[in-house]
């Protein structure tokens, strides 16, 4: 029966040891893989992407029409209640998208720019709107499979005001509970859902930064899963009768970004110089103890189109130590990496401090701590910065090149700084060409271009280790990454 809870979940608890906190419990203002990670239970969008299938899917639309190439109407699913007992109504949804739009803490805009019509909305009846484009927008649909679409409760976000985060109210399987910052993030099934229910009558993400601390969580029976295994303990805890490693492809490419704006790195020459210094199997082989996939350059293999005749750039620091000597460098140079405290920059970090020594560079590593980290792009003192972004949510290249090198992106994720008027017209084009045949030729343009201007050096895209109780079922199932709905995960009786 729909909606039934089986009864051993009556009173089942599933807890998760993530590594890092949640930075905001609000879709419009998250920009991590673990504030995604809980807002997946809570907050739903009209639509969304299978992580496996890449099929659209309707979530709180019940369908929807294209009207012409700027133009979605959607009807929305009746009865779907919100946690603080109000219908979702087609008010919530504009409410929503211009919340996304406008409000000053949104990241959205900073990362994306904006590209729905802000006079494109047309509420047509209670549960059913009209949303405009400002152009054509071949991954709009797709596109809502991000956080940043999710719908919210118009009158839970203008009552709460500024303190929205502190009690979240959406749609989805669970609901807010508690925030504890620095320790814990609990969630608790909402029985007024209109689906299948969540498995677990409470989930609770516990924070556990120390990779080997929520490796023992694990083994002790603290947790019940946990993220980021180590890849060294990855053959221990799969040899114990109590837990269990499930490896799924990665969804998370590891960026050492280039700051084009600061001098020697203006220089194309230079960056690509680091680029043939590093030996990214090695890399991957030290930091990732080989699970790991060395990347062409920045994309990743999920992506939805993936460039002609890629392969890994080659290791060769004889060319590096060529192209610098061309750049006036011959002499070498001082620079500065700046780094999140995570064990894989930092022992990544190392690894690249090593490598970029023999062609007479020297490094100087600055680490800090990850909610600092992620807002340094908006005043950037660094040379390299090593970060990560991934295709959790829109599998689109257009979609993360724009977010990566779009001038639109200074400030939010385009830490490279870069600023190419060439490049911004061929990312414009292509995520505004609905034709596919022709699409795939813009973005193949802008894979060139991009290649061309080096603001970037793909490191690695390690494979999602999960760590869990061995009867623990349906980890294998899931798609998502670090962003996954965990409520469909069952503990074998």
């Amino acid at each position: 029966m729909t909606g039934a809870i089986p009864a051993a979940a009556e009173t089942a608890e599933l807890t998760v040891g993530m590594p890092a906190d949640a930075k905001a419990i609000d879709p419009h203002q998250a920009v991590d893989n673990y504030s995604f990670a809980v807002l997946k239970h809570i907050n739903q969008p009209l639509a969304t992407m299978d992580g496996k299938t890449k099929e659209l899917a309707p979530i709180l639309a019940e369908k929807w029409e294209i009207l012409d190439e700027k133009t979605y109407k959607f009807y929305l699913k009746q009865g779907v209640k919100f946690h603080n007992g109000d219908e979702l109504t087609a008010e919530d949804v504009v409410f929503s998208f211009r919340r996304m739009m406008t409000d000053p803490k949104s990241f959205y805009t900073k990362s994306k720019g904006n590209f729905i019509d802000p006079d494109g909305f047309e509420i047509i009846d209670k549960h059913t709107v009209i949303i405009k484009t400002m152009a054509p927008m071949p991954i709009f649909l797709s596109g809502m499979r991000h956080p940043y679409a999710n719908i919210l409760s118009k009158r839970a976000v203008e009552e709460a005001g500024d303190e929205y985060f502190r009690n979240p109210v959406g749609t989805g399987p669970y609901k807010f509970k508690d925030w504890v910052k620095g320790e814990k993030v609990e969630l608790e099934r909402f029985d007024d859902y209109y689906g299948k229910k969540g498995n677990f009558k409470n989930i609770t993400f516990l924070v556990i930064p120390d990779a080997s601390s929520r490796v023992i969580a694990l083994e002790t029976g603290k947790v019940d899963l946990i993220y980021e295994v180590p890849g060294n303990d990855v053959e221990r805890l799969n040899a114990s009768d109590k837990t269990k490693v499930v490896e799924s492809e990665g969804l998370i490419l590891h960026h050492l970004l280039l700051n084009t704006r600061k001098k020697p790195m203006d220089d194309p020459r230079v960056r690509k110089a680091i680029e043939l210094a590093l030996n990214k199997e090695a890399y991957g082989h030290v930091v990732y103890q080989g699970l790991f996939t060395t990347p062409v350059g920045p994309i990743l293999p999920v992506s939805s189109y993936f460039p002609a005749n890629a392969k890994p750039y080659p290791c060769d620091p004889a060319r590096a130590r060529e192209l610098l000597k061309e750049a006036g460098l011959s002499d070498g140079f001082e620079m500065e990496l700046w780094i999140a405290n995570f064990a894989d920059r930092v022992s990544g970090a190392t690894v690249i401090q090593s490598m970029l020594a023999e062609v007479g560079i020297k490094v100087n590593i600055t680490v800090y701590e990850s909610g600092v980290f992620d807002g340094l792009g908006r005043d950037p003192g660094y040379d390299m910065a090593i970060r990560t972004v991934g295709m959790q949510t829109a599998r689109d290249a257009g979609d993360y090149w724009h977010v990566l090198f779009h001038s639109s992106g200074i400030g939010g994720y385009n830490w490279s700084q870069l600023d190419d008027p060439e490049l911004d017209r061929l990312l414009d084009e292509a995520n505004a060409e609905m034709d596919p045949v022709k699409r795939d030729e813009r973005l193949q343009a802008i894979w060139e271009r991009v290649d061309e201007l080096h603001p970037d050096v793909a490191l690695s895209i390690p494979s999602e280790l999960y760590g869990a109780r061995k009867d623990l079922m349906g980890l294998e199932e899931l798609g998502d990454g670090r962003q996954n709905y965990l409520g469909d995960l069952t503990i074998k009786e």
